[in-house]
Parts: C-alpha cells; structure tokens; sequence
C-alpha cells in the first residue's frame, strides 16, 4: 500500500526507529511490506502491554495516551536509533500511543498522541476520533495514517490525505529537541529524562531504582551495580546526574553533555537534576530506592555531615521515608577488608529505610577515581 510514498521515504536519506502501542501496529505492515524498507526502518516494536511500555520508556507512566509519553517513546525510538544506526544518516525516533475501538465500550475519549524525534526538534501530533463513528479496523487505519504521515513529513515528503470527519483536527506543536535539557539548565523544569546521547524528556513520574553520581567517568561497576539492584528490587533503572553539588562547583552544560556521550551510557536511562541532597532527590523521584555505595551510607547516618545535629539528620530521614524512598546498600573494600550494610550501625528508627547488598550479589573493587589515576598515569 502507498508504494509511491514508500518509496520515496525510503530514498529520503533518513533512518527511524518506531515505537507503538494502543494502534498503529498497521504503519509498521505498510512500511516492511515494502521493498526497501531497510533503507528506512531501523527498529520497529510494539510495547502492548502497560509492562511492556514501562520497561521501554523507564518509568510508569501517569497517563498512557498523553504528550508526555508519546515524546518519552519517541526519545528512547530515538536513541534507538542513534545506538544502532549503521551509518550516518539523519536519525528518526517515532513514539505512537493511542486508545481506540475495543470488544467492549471505553468510557474515556478514543485518540491518538505521536511524537516524532529528530536531532532539531519534537513535533508532537494529537488527534481526538469521533467516537463511535468507526470501526477497530477504521480507527487502527486512520492512526496508522497519522504516523505515516508525521514520517513523510520529517522526511520532507508531502503527506497523504487523512479521512478526517467533521468535528476532527489533528493538532500539532514543536519544541527544540534540547528544550527539556535548556530548561533545566535555566532552573525552569525540576526534572530531565535523558536516554543518551542527546534525547530528553522534561518532568516525567519517575519512580524506581536510582544510582546517583558523577559518572566521571561511567565504568563496569556502574553498569553491573545497576543491574544488579534492578534485579533485586524488580524495579524500573536509572542514573541520576545533579547539576548542583554540595561540595563542588554546578556542572557546565559541556560538562553535562560530555558525561551524557560516553559509549558506556548508550542503552540506559539518566535523569539529570538540581537536586544535590537525597532529601532533595526524594521529593523529584518519590517510591524511588537509591542505591548507594558504603561509604555514602556511612557518612549519611554521620551527623557531622548534618552539622553535628541529630535531629536534623533524623528530619531528613523521616521526608525521605515519607516520599516512599530507602536506600540499596553496595559493599566497598577498605584497604584488605570488604564492608557492606552489615558493618554499618544504623541509628535507633533508621533501621526500615536501609537495605544491604551482599558480597555474593555484588563485589567488585574499581572506582571513578582509580580510572581516573590510571588515565592520568597513561597520558603522563
């Protein structure tokens, strides 16, 4: 079908990933049922189930079919497709989610939220169906149409007509592709979703495991500490990068965005804040767990590190807990001797907000500043 337009989309010199749920299964048919398409279509999936579609944004959503994630599915369609890309074309990232004609009727409106990803800019697409108007397969045509089109045009083809009945508008708005991260940087949003190198989504309800730090640089034990406590915890993963730091000066946008390049961090998810403080960060990520290595938890339970007062320490804890947040606890070797949460006192009432990883689950004694030292040494 559309084997004119399917052409010259192909030949257009671009390459996208896709991601739909809800409907729109049928644009992927049209699009591999083509000659071709591998000139085009670099990845293409169907997260149906709400897990599905958890695991592939990184996070549960609020809303299913809305803006917000529509754009997170087409950041991470979009990082797909850098992170696979096999040459250098300009990459695509197409996020589709949508409620339609069903077995049994919905009481919530039928409609359809795409984004389309591209390195410039998010153009978001949102079309309300006229309920009761058409059938499953009419409505799953129509969407699948809409994402068609939202490629062509990307691909500076001109688009198919729709079959739009009266009443119905598909609504359309553009943002720079670096907004959620400009906003960030200019204190204006709370929150960035980042899925590296350079795709970003602006204050979404993440809840789940976080691994904060510098990442200066990211190495194994991150990546193996992540997932180690992803599957502990059964819970969604991410890192976190704080622009603000309690001892240390606020990252540069350079900085950030070199952090966010390096190749270990293609496939995961980063949420970068202005949170320096697990007080502050528990606010952002409620119901989150952060894990932790030993010697942060120690100085954690320190009330030095609270200027010598307990009860502050304590008032911290007592927000943390309230958010729904607790702490992983990684081991750490110490000279000749390796310590995990059980070498830890924990302060009288802490004791619930504490849990320890074992040196079976995880051991493994390299750090950011031993890589450091020894890319020092190696440059010397």
């Amino acid at each position: 079908m559309y084997p004119t337009e399917l052409a010259a989309l192909f030949a257009s010199g671009r390459q996208a990933a896709l991601a739909v749920t809800g409907a729109g299964a049928q644009a992927i048919q049209w699009l591999l049922g083509v000659g071709g398409a591998s000139q085009f279509v670099l990845d293409a999936r169907v997260p149906y189930a709400a897990r599905a579609l958890q695991q592939y944004v990184g996070f549960v959503p609020q809303k299913y079919v809305s803006p917000s994630t529509a754009q997170a599915m087409a950041a991470a369609a979009y990082a797909q497709a850098l992170a696979t890309q096999p040459q250098a074309a300009p990459a695509l990232g197409l996020g589709s989610t949508a409620s339609i004609a069903t077995n049994y009727a919905k009481r919530g409106e039928h409609q359809v939220v795409l984004a389309l990803h591209s390195a410039a800019e998010v153009t978001t697409y949102q079309l309300v169906l006229a309920k009761g108007q058409r059938e499953r397969a009419g409505e799953e045509a129509l969407v699948s149409m809409l994402i068609l089109n939202a490629l062509l045009q990307a691909s500076q083809q001109p688009p198919l007509p729709l079959d739009l009945l009266p009443g119905e508008q598909v609504h359309t708005a553009q943002q720079a592709a670096s907004q959620p991260l400009d906003a960030l940087m200019a204190g204006q949003a709370r929150s960035v979703l980042c899925y590296p190198p350079a795709a970003y989504v602006q204050d979404v309800p993440y809840s789940g495991a976080i691994l904060s730090g510098s990442f200066n640089p990211i190495h194994e034990g991150h990546l193996l500490l992540g997932q180690t406590a992803q599957r502990k915890l059964g819970l969604p993963f991410a890192f976190e990068l704080s622009l603000e730091n309690v001892e240390k000066p606020s990252l540069s946008r350079a900085t950030v965005e070199a952090r966010l390049s390096q190749a270990r961090l293609l496939g995961q998810r980063v949420l970068l804040s202005r949170a320096p403080l697990f007080r502050d960060k528990a606010a952002l990520y409620p119901h989150s767990v952060f894990v932790v290595g030993f010697d942060t938890a120690r100085r954690l339970v320190d009330p030095k590190y609270t200027a010598n007062d307990a009860a502050a320490m304590h008032a911290a804890f007592d927000f943390i807990r309230a958010q729904g947040c607790s702490f992983l606890v990684a081991g750490r070797k110490v000279g000749e001797a390796f310590y995990t949460l059980a070498d830890l006192p924990i302060p009288a009432g802490l004791e619930d907000l504490f849990a320890g990883l074992s040196a079976d689950e995880f051991r493994l004694d390299l750090s950011s500043t031993q890589i450091r030292d020894q890319q020092s040494q190696a440059q010397a």
